[in-house]
């Protein structure tokens, strides 16, 4: 594992003539993919913000493209997916010498397992940087799953973070009010340490408005992750009773398994559900803007975990109306009968008849969909996140102008 050079060494300068904050910056992240996908927007205000940034992460064969934005990719396996204490052990001890050798002035954490690792790894570091940010995307599988084994996980992360806080006090961002709640409830940080993101950020340019599809039958796409907290299968039991009620509506499921998700959907059910008439199945996609110009709908059918769903802005950001779950995330976006239609989590006869009102209504459509665009431009574009991010990173620095009491120099 590279350990990152010493401060002087580094590029990476853009952002020069801006106000920089601080020195340096490491960023911890679970897959590169994860941070090109979802947080080029946060990584290049990072870079504005810090001399210096490091991003850690486990090594899809995409360094190349994270070392284009001016960042210092550095590998780090947090055993995504594994319950191994070997593997979990291994990817403490790394962050820990990672902070030890790199002696960042922030430690900032993405994700849920990251923030665990995070706090774990700074209670054994020798070294304390000015401040630990732990940024939580959603609760992904962990906040929504009611198995045993992810009751007895969620609990124990919890507990990790909170032990955490007597050698590092964290400030906290989430993407959403609920989750930001969650957070502070179960003592992870305090609600003057706090801030909101909203989202990751989607730049209304490159995204967007497009003019409505002249499809003879309405269409419906899903953009994400096949795993069954997305509420996928829920989708397909819908489509197909609108189908048996003689209602036209096809959907287009965008994405590919998540193999290293306990609740991922087999290539099998995929498959399977490929074969129903009106389904269509097309795996991962690069062009999104192209699957929204082909949409009339949006669908974000969601059980719950997400903080801020990048598919649903980017389909606002194209002017698409939306049709989200009433979970975290999704509600603080899509207002009821304004930029689409909030339906109750796992409500297969709701969401379908969600889904049946749109494609029967053209105007609304469309009405919804300008709605949901002039939310995104307003509140939750890439300017609004880079905004939101560079004032709590002001705030949390100031809260700390100076190195740690005990901190080596």
């Amino acid at each position: 594992m590279s350990t990152g050079p010493s401060k002087t060494d580094l590029g990476g300068r853009a952002g020069e003539g801006r106000e920089r904050l601080c020195d340096r910056i490491l960023v911890v992240i679970t897959e590169d993919w994860f941070a090109l996908s979802h947080f080029k927007p946060l990584l290049c205000e990072l870079r504005a913000l810090g001399r210096d940034v490091l991003v850690a992460t486990r090594s899809s064969g995409r360094f190349d493209e994270l070392a284009a934005l001016g960042v210092q990719p550095v590998a780090l396996d947090l055993g995504r997916g594994s319950l191994s204490p070997l593997v979990l052990l291994r990817g403490r001890r790394a962050l820990t010498r990672l902070i030890d050798t790199a002696r960042p002035d922030v430690v900032h954490a993405i994700a849920l397992q990251p923030m665990v690792f995070t706090s774990l790894a700074l209670s054994g570091a020798q070294y304390r940087p000015r401040a630990a940010v732990l940024h939580l995307t959603g609760m992904g599988y962990l906040g929504v799953s009611r198995a045993l084994s992810a009751r007895l996980i969620r609990g124990a992360a919890f507990g990790a973070m909170r032990r955490a806080r007597r050698t590092a006090q964290p400030w906290l961002l989430a993407e959403n009010a609920d989750d930001l709640d969650v957070l502070v409830r179960e003592g992870l940080g305090s609600a003057e340490r706090a801030a909101i993101i909203p989202g990751a950020g989607v730049d209304p340019e490159e995204f967007a408005a497009q003019p409505p599809p002249r499809n003879g039958v309405p269409r419906a796409a899903f953009v994400g992750r096949m795993v069954r907290t997305k509420g996928v299968d829920v989708l397909v039991e819908a489509q197909l009773r609108l189908r048996e009620r003689g209602i036209a509506l096809d959907i287009d499921l965008y994405g590919a398994p998540d193999l290293d998700n306990p609740d991922g959907i087999s290539s099998a059910m995929l498959a399977e559900w490929g074969n129903c008439e009106g389904v269509h199945c097309h795996g991962r996609v690069q062009d999104i803007v192209g699957v929204w110009r082909g949409a009339d709908i949006a669908v974000v059918p969601s059980l719950g975990g997400e903080g801020m769903p990048r598919s649903m802005l980017e389909a606002a950001a194209c002017a698409r109306p939306l049709v989200v779950a009433d979970v975290p995330g999704c509600r603080q976006f899509v207002r009821d009968g304004s930029e689409g239609l909030v339906v109750p989590p796992g409500d297969v006869e709701a969401l379908a008849a969600a889904l049946a009102r749109l494609a029967a209504e053209p105007d609304l459509r469309r009405r919804q969909g300008l709605a949901a665009r002039e939310r995104l431009v307003a509140q939750f574009s890439t300017d609004a996140v880079r905004r939101a991010l560079r004032d709590a990173y002001r705030k949390l620095l100031a809260a700390s102008p100076v190195a740690a009491i005990g901190q080596e120099t």
